[in-house]
């Protein structure tokens, strides 16, 4: 693998694997600043079809399966990466 391509692996999968930790750990923070932002941009929210939904607890559960499969996702490139340089 290039050394380019292997540098944009690597970000890829931190990226992936971060975002999937953020989403997987702390989801009810995340609900909290995304409820937080849409309260505070109120012409915003009437274009958000989801918005009563992400009150819900199912928001909660549903970024949780979010990070679930933003991990498998970095692990992945991960794994392409390994069997790439070798």
């Amino acid at each position: 693998m290039n050394p380019s391509g292997s540098l944009a692996s690597s970000l890829l999968c931190t990226f992936f694997i971060v975002a999937g930790v953020f989403a997987l750990v702390w989801p009810a923070q995340i609900q909290t600043w995304t409820l937080t932002f849409y309260d505070g941009a109120d012409g915003l929210a009437k274009w958000n079809p989801l918005l009563e939904w992400m009150r819900t607890s199912s928001y909660i559960v549903a970024l949780r399966i979010v990070g679930i499969l933003s991990i498998a996702a970095g692990c992945l490139v991960l794994f392409a990466i390994v069997r790439g340089s070798a």
